[in-house]
């Protein structure tokens, strides 16, 4: 009579928890994002969310949660309850690249839902327009030759555009000085005010560029960016290596498949928003959509991939 009982209230449970689901969702959601507020990630996300809290008829409330190169807002995160209130905004580099390069407070693989990815970030390596180096090459020949007296800011340790600059100091036999900062902003900021010789970042520099206070030396991804088609790759520039690191959308690991499908769906048609796709052409992101199932693979096989090229540069974990 008791196990009947049990049995019958289990189902109950479990049936009310499936209608909750389906019904999501019910009150606002709480989105935290890595970084500090003004960023590319912050505004592309704050811009996304917007479009997607009137579809979903919720709220959808974004806090920032920056620090160790975004990944203090992962070690949070992981310990919420995984009803789909609680997500956050972070690049796939906090899963695939950093737990490689250092320890962190969560495991990238198991810890998280995979909801969507909604874009692609672009890395370049700038200095001020008024440096004395008009080229990758002598700005590369510069470093080589002043050990040390090469101060360069990136928006954290373990980022793509850490990794870059470590990947030249090893191929070209360089000795420069990484500072990092909480974000991008501060790190433009950081080059903007002469603190630092150089800045390796992801596209907060546009603007800059654009109106001729500093001058792109090199792309670090695989293409070359819109807004500066005459700006080569480095992978032009005769090395074999690119940056890769995408905008997505996770939440604890557990999450409710209908959440998670509500979530993803509402985001993706989010996307096709003018004041999305605006804030993406200002950093000149390239708007990437996946779901969830497609992220999480990605995800697995990126970890693994990137995992083999940082222990071939001897970095991070595998220094030796």
């Amino acid at each position: 009579m008791k196990r009947t009982l049990i049995r019958a209230l289990l189902a109950c449970l479990f049936l009310s928890g499936m209608a909750c689901a389906q019904d999501y969702p019910t009150k606002p959601i709480n989105l935290l994002v890595g970084y500090p507020a003004g960023g590319s990630t912050d505004l592309s996300m704050r811009a996304l969310a917007s479009e997607a809290a009137k579809i979903l008829k919720q709220p959808i409330v974004v806090s920032n949660v920056a620090g160790a190169a975004g990944t203090l807002v992962l070690g949070r995160v992981k310990a919420e309850k995984a009803d789909g209130y609680t997500i956050f905004n972070a690049p796939t580099a906090n899963f695939c690249r950093i737990p490689h390069l250092q320890a962190v407070p969560y495991d990238p693989l198991k810890d998280f839902s995979f909801i969507m990815q909604y874009g692609l970030y672009q890395y370049g390596l700038v200095v001020r327009a008024d440096a004395p180096w008009k080229t990758f090459e002598e700005f590369i020949d510069f470093a080589k030759k002043n050990p040390k007296k090469v101060n360069y800011a990136t928006s954290g340790l373990g980022t793509g555009q850490h990794i870059a600059m470590e990947y030249m100091a090893q191929k070209e036999k360089i000795e420069w000085n990484h500072v990092p900062f909480p974000g991008g902003l501060q790190a433009v900021t950081a080059l903007l005010g002469g603190h630092v010789q150089a800045l390796s970042q992801s596209t907060e520099w546009k603007e800059h560029v654009t109106a001729g206070s500093l001058r792109l030396l090199v792309v670090w991804t695989d293409q070359r960016l819109k807004a500066f088609p005459n700006v080569p790759t480095l992978k032009e520039k005769g090395y074999p290596f690119a940056v890769h690191s995408a905008l997505s959308v996770m939440g604890p690991a557990g999450m409710p498949k209908p959440a998670v499908e509500k979530l993803q769906n509402a985001f993706a048609q989010a996307m096709e928003s003018k004041i999305f796709l605006d804030v993406m052409d200002k950093f000149d992101m390239p708007p990437a959509y996946l779901g969830s199932d497609a992220l999480t693979k990605l995800v697995n096989k990126d970890y693994a991939e990137t995992g083999e090229l940082i222990k071939s540069l001897g970095l991070g974990l595998y220094k030796k």
